[in-house]
């Protein structure tokens, strides 16, 4: 697995790539690979502040994890918080995986 670049690392690479505006003539569609590959770089960036945004969610609700009490009531909300929490987990991870895709070109 590589090393994951630092946000200025990041930031420095899309700086550097970031192309002129494509040709604004009539009639003209000029998208070059170096458009392309900025737009790569600006979602590939996107997806680690969405990481990064669900993990402080995650951080913030695991502080409440204890907060229902005990007894069947309180295990019962936690069962079906555990399935909830189970569900967002795995649509999360998808979403991350789909914007790393598109990142690099994968449909």
């Amino acid at each position: 697995m590589t090393d994951v670049p630092s946000q200025k690392q990041r930031q420095r690479e899309r700086d550097q790539a970031k192309p002129a505006p494509p040709n604004q003539g009539v009639g003209r569609f000029d998208v070059q690979p170096k458009h392309l590959y900025f737009t790569s770089l600006v979602v590939r960036d996107a997806q680690f502040a969405y990481d990064k945004r669900a993990k402080q969610l995650m951080d913030t609700l695991d502080k409440y994890s204890q907060s229902a009490g005990t007894g069947w009531g309180a295990d019962s909300f936690a069962d079906r918080y555990g399935i909830v929490a189970g569900k967002f987990l795995e649509l999360w991870a998808k979403s991350v995986v789909s914007v790393g895709g598109v990142s690099v070109g994968f449909t």
